[in-house]
Order: structure tokens, then sequence, then C-alpha cells
């Protein structure tokens, strides 16, 4: 049975940012410098590292051609990567200064199966190495091609190899596997039906009448086009088919789910130049002057103390990972809002600026901060999302 927890690996942890004049709380204390040397440390040597933009791939069953992004800190002169598969079935296609690219085969066993690939180079330490997850056979029922993706967006062309069977065509955010804990296509889909029955009854119909009369529309036989709209930036998606017949409340589920994944990409930075200026004003308080230049749009601005995770050392450039985690918290807070029927505006008017201003800051003594500030804008009524790449600077109370 196809297991969903082996395709769908943890990439996201939630933490809450609050906003002006609070604190991003988390455990987590400072993260040591990861270029082997501290303040003052020049006389250590400076080991090698190696940054991959992913370390796991989840594959489909048909295989194919994979990408890993990858940059070297503190690279040896002459030195190259060395690629080792310990799986005859994942073979190395091209190694260039940033890529790797790895052929898997298509898998012919009515199972999944993984292989660990050691990626290796004279600066390092130790050898890293790169999971490669792949589905289990590719039952050949259905087929998925996905295209005009945006930030927000995506349209899906499902295709079945069976014209009259009935099927199930839909999308569902990754986290939803991550947060309820199902790993087992019966139980995702007995939860999905749970779900469809209750509806059904609202409305005094019976699941199988709620299927053929649903709105956008859930069941399809042979090909069909879907756009999807809506969709978190920098989002991960399942999207997935299965068989299904219907009988008044009862359903049979008639092939096993089939899914991939797509991701979108974040939308485009604009360039902003934030000028921004904190000093202390008083115990326990300070005083923060940002100056948006040219910027008329809205900006946020958060407080990140020096144990949280969102907290980067001075001098160190903020990662994509943080960026984006950044900008999720930002986006799951303007969602939340909005989906208890307040307005964009409102969201935007309560929680966010426009032009240069003053913010008093309440802080704790002995403490150091992050403050943070990036654009922000609604397209034509949209969750807001971020715009530019965060300006920071620092305070020590």
């Amino acid at each position: 049975m196809l297991r969903f927890r082996d395709f769908f690996a943890v990439l996201l942890l939630m933490f809450a940012t609050l906003a002006v004049g609070c604190e991003i709380d988390s455990p987590d204390a400072n993260v040591p410098s990861t270029d082997g040397t501290t303040d003052g440390d020049d006389a250590v040597e400076k080991k090698s590292e190696i940054v991959f933009d992913r370390n796991v791939l989840n594959v489909d069953g048909d295989g194919g051609d994979m990408d890993i992004i990858y940059r070297i800190k503190n690279p040896v002169e002459g030195a190259s990567l060395e690629i080792k598969s310990f799986e005859e079935w994942v073979t190395l296609k091209t190694l260039s200064a940033s890529q790797i690219i790895l052929t898997i085969d298509k898998n012919t066993a009515n199972q999944p199966r993984e292989a660990l690939v050691s990626v290796d180079y004279a600066g390092l330490e130790r050898a890293m190495f790169i999971t490669v997850k792949q589905d289990k056979a590719i039952l050949n029922t259905f087929k998925f091609e996905v295209s005009d993706i945006t930030y927000k967006s995506c349209k899906i062309h499902y295709q079945c190899a069976d014209d009259n069977m009935p099927y199930m065509a839909n999308v569902i955010d990754k986290k939803f596997f991550e947060y309820s804990g199902i790993d087992d296509e019966t139980i995702f889909v007995d939860t999905e039906m749970k779900n469809y029955l209750r509806i059904a009854a609202e409305y005094n119909m019976t699941l199988e009448e709620l299927m053929a009369n649903a709105t956008p529309q859930l069941i399809y036989k042979g090909d069909v086009t879907r756009t999807f709209d809506g969709m978190q930036h920098g989002g991960e998606y399942v999207v997935y088919s299965y068989g299904v017949m219907f009988d008044g409340n009862t359903y049979n589920v008639t092939t096993p789910v089939h899914h991939t994944i797509v991701e979108l990409p974040m939308p485009s930075m604009y360039d902003v130049e934030f000028t921004l200026k904190a000093a202390v004003s008083g115990s326990g308080s300070a005083m923060l002057d940002v100056d948006p230049g040219n910027w008329t749009g809205y900006y946020s601005v958060q407080v990140a103390p020096s144990n949280s995770l969102y907290y980067v050392p001075p001098g160190e450039p903020l990662s994509v990972s943080t960026i984006r985690s950044l900008a999720d918290a930002f986006y799951n807070s303007a969602r939340k809002y909005i989906s208890e029927g307040n307005p964009v505006e409102k969201f935007l008017n309560s929680s966010c600026y426009k032009g240069a201003r003053q913010f008093p800051l309440a802080l704790s003594s002995g403490q150091q901060y992050m403050i943070i500030v990036f654009a922000v804008e609604s397209e034509e009524g949209a969750i807001p999302v971020m715009r530019s790449i965060p300006a920071v600077t620092y305070l020590s109370m």
C-alpha cells in the first residue's frame, strides 16, 4: 500500500512572527557560525561546506532526471565533487559548478524504494548524503501534466486511460499530511469522503448527489484540465486522482491513489531600499525609524530576538529558508485574518504601514534583537504576500 509519508517529507515548521512591539518566541538559542570559525579566530583553518537546495528527492515510479542546486563555502582550489550512488537504479547524469543531475530508473516493482547518494569533497570533514525516495511502479491509469505555474496558481491536465471510469481529480496542500498525521491512502480517502458526507447531510443530499453536483466539479471521466488559484506562494501541493464509484451514501474506490507534487515559486521581488535606524530610548524601550525610499506601498515590520529561529547574526546574509519562513508566517497571518471575514484592506491598514515612520518598541533588557522590514502587496484583492528581500538592523538592549 502506498505510504504518503514516504513522499511528503517534513519541509515546513510553523513559527509565530509577532508584529512591532512583540517578540518571536522560540526555544532555540543562537546558531553558531557555519564557516568553521568564530569571530577573531582567523588562525583556524576554514573547512569547506556544501549547501544543497534540497537533500531529499521524491520521485514518482516513472523515474527521470532530478536536479539538486548546490554551492560550496570555502572551496578548495582544484577540487571537485565526488558523487557515488549506492543503488544501480540511481546514476549521475551531469555535474556542473552549481548543479547535480541524477537519473532515476523506472520502478518496475509494486513497492516504493529508497537510495542513498554520497557527495564528497576535498575540504569536507566527512561525506554528505542525498536521499532518493521513489514511488512504486506507475499503474498507467492516470497521468498529470502541470503547466502555467505562478506563485499563486497552476493548471493541471488530468489524463485517465479509461474514458468510462469516474475518478476524483483534485489538489491538496501538502501540509495537510504533516498536520493530520495521515500516511495511508485508504485513511486519506476515508477522511476525504467523511468530509463530503458531512457536507451532503447539511444540504439534505446523498454523497452520490453531492459529488454529481459539486462546484467546483470533483468527479470526472476521460481527460480534464483544471485551474487552481489562490494557492500559497512557495507552497507545495499534492495533485491526486483515484477511481471511485458512488451508490447513495456508499462509495467504492476502484484504483489506488495516484499523485505528484507541485512546487510553487516565490513571487518576484521588488528592489526596495529601506533605511532603518534603531536606538534605545529608555529602560526597556527603543525607537525605530523606517524610511521606505521610493516604495509607496505597504510594508511589514517584525522583531526577532537573538533566541529566535528567524534571528541571523550581524554580518551574515539571510538564507533562502529564512526568507521563505518569514514570507510564509506573514502569509498565514494574513490568510487567517481574512478567513475570519475581514477585508484585505483592513488587514493591511491594521498590520502594515506606509511612508516614513517612527515606531516605539517595547523590548526586554539584556537581549539583542534583529528588526526585519519588507514590502508587501495584495494583487487584485488577493491575500498579501512579501514582495521585497527583507531589510534588517540590530538593537542591543
